[in-house]
């Protein structure tokens, strides 16, 4: 008799479609269990912090993971850190922007996901890491857009989901705040060819992959697995006009041509705290206004797609 496969299935019960798991509960055990996989479901709860217990005393072949991209992030660091080896991940994009399930062209419903675990192989995927301690599998962002996706109402959200981060971004339009952005990138792994980099600007982001914020394609021919961290500076703008355009230009994919915007490609970066008041973001949620080493890893995370 073939051996039976584990998965353990994590999802955060609070995300917007978190409701595609719950009722789809015996569609996603029978159609895991027909090809003999047997799957053990854990429901992100506040009041407990097991799951990292469970990956040590028990092995699983395939970690399913449910949620937006800074659920998957807190669960992945919470296993790199604990230096647990980590199981092949199929993930089910279930939070209001999943800009890391697009970037892997998941599908948009729970049959495609189930599908991708049967019928696909696991491949390595890159993913950045903050200090050696935080993973992010999107972005690493800061000033403005960046704050939209923590700071938009989770009602609004659950309600008319993408469109509320729209609405927010235009909001964030009238209260621009530029910052001094000092930073230093490296080009190759031995950290020899490297450049300093200092502009007043109004917004940065680190992608891994093509989309940030429920906006896709910013950079089109980045790759979730071409072993670089992609950089977009846009500096400081003072006519009116041209900082309404970088939003249009956010909203059409066209930032790259774009006169106020910078794209780099690095292996790594430092970046130095903000002296001013400024927002972090980090997939999406609100990150720490600190010193940061950030580099990307490859051929670490195997994910079904």
């Amino acid at each position: 008799m073939k051996e039976l496969k584990k998965a353990l299935l994590i999802y955060n019960p609070k995300s917007r479609n978190s409701n595609v798991i719950l009722n789809n509960f015996d569609l996603i055990v029978r159609k895991l269990l027909e090809k003999g996989i047997i799957v053990t479901f854990y429901s992100i709860n506040k009041s407990y912090d097991k799951f990292c217990d469970i990956l040590k005393s028990e092995k699983y072949d395939i970690l399913i993971l449910s949620g937006g991209d800074g659920t998957l992030s807190r669960i992945l660091s919470e296993i790199y850190v604990q230096n647990i080896t980590f199981p092949k991940v199929a993930i089910f994009p279930t939070g209001t922007s999943n800009d890391f399930g697009k970037s892997l062209n998941l599908g948009n419903n729970i049959g495609d996901w189930i599908s991708n675990i049967l019928k696909k192989d696991p491949k390595n995927v890159d993913f950045g890491l903050i200090n050696e301690q935080k993973i992010f599998l999107s972005s690493y962002a800061s000033g403005l857009f960046s704050k939209i996706s923590y700071s938009t109402d989770k009602n609004l959200k659950k309600t008319i989901g993408k469109v509320a981060y729209y609405l927010n971004g235009l909001t964030e339009l009238t209260n621009i705040k530029k910052f001094d952005l000092k930073m230093k990138i490296f080009a190759d792994e031995k950290n020899e060819k490297w450049e300093e980099i200092e502009e007043k600007a109004i917004l940065f982001v680190i992608l891994n992959g093509k989309s940030v914020a429920g906006f896709d394609d910013i950079i089109y021919d980045a790759d979730i697995n071409d072993g670089f961290l992609h950089i977009v500076i846009v500096k400081n703008i003072e006519n009116p006009v041209d900082i309404s355009k970088i939003f249009f230009d956010l909203l059409n994919n066209n930032l790259v041509n774009n006169d106020y915007v910078r794209i780099l490609q690095a292996k790594s970066c430092k970046i130095k705290k903000f002296k001013e008041k400024i927002g972090v973001s980090v997939d999406g949620e609100k990150g720490e206004n600190q010193d940061v080493n950030i580099k990307i890893l490859s051929n670490k995370l195997k994910v079904f797609y």
